[in-house]
């Protein structure tokens, strides 16, 4: 499941309005991560389709081939450290874990999430924790590349043209991130980050970038 796909879903089976109250409050910021995984995980779960849900889930390294402990596949996971390469590691306790996955029968997608909110971006530093993101999925994909991996990163606020060029590093000409604005309707409710709608009242925006 890619980013448009993600968001697709998203649109068709989840109301914005209880997610635009909690991440409006800022006194609940150290907890949006967590409310808004279990929300996307319960969209799933309420919905029509063949998907098996998991939370802090382990990236898998490429399968060690022809190595049997007990009669088990040696099964080897993925560990990423800011500013390096990914590499296999052995133990669990060592592996990077994503937020949560979904299984569907055409194989499994992986996904991270970031929240914030426009009046806290510049102390939380919430662009640049995306854009980490972002660089760890690719290490990650790099390393493993059957893995489908997706960042999103769910804010609040509405922003003007200036504002917005705070966003070229998600969304240029060597990284492609859609954004589900909450504020329309219809098929003009998903474009390109970069083409996000100027201005308008405060709402929810999801925004999801795929490797």
């Amino acid at each position: 499941m890619n980013a448009y796909k993600l968001l697709s879903f998203v649109q068709n089976e989840y109301d914005f309005a209880r997610a635009n109250g909690i991440l409006s409050e800022i006194n609940l910021k150290n907890c949006w991560k967590h409310w808004m995984t279990a929300e996307l995980v319960h969209v799933f779960n309420q919905a029509d389709g063949d998907f098996e849900l998991q939370t802090d889930v382990y990236y898998p390294a490429i399968k060690s081939p022809a190595i049997k402990q007990e009669g088990q596949e040696s099964v080897e996971f993925l560990r990423y450290q800011n500013g390096k390469t990914a590499e296999a590691v052995k133990e669990k306790r060592l592996a990077s874990r994503s937020d949560f996955s979904v299984k569907t029968p055409d194989g499994e997608s992986y996904f991270e999430i970031r929240c914030g909110n426009k009046s806290v971006f510049s102390k939380s530093k919430d662009l640049l924790k995306v854009e980490s993101d972002m660089q760890r999925i690719e290490a990650m994909k790099k390393a493993n590349p059957g893995l489908n991996i997706t960042v999103v990163f769910a804010f609040f606020g509405a922003f003007e043209n200036k504002e917005i060029e705070a966003f070229k590093a998600l969304d240029n000409s060597s990284r492609c991130s859609y954004l589900l604005d909450s504020g329309l309707t219809g098929s003009g409710s998903i474009s390109r980050l970069c083409q996000m709608q100027r201005a308008g009242k405060p709402r929810l925006c999801l925004a999801a970038y795929s490797v």
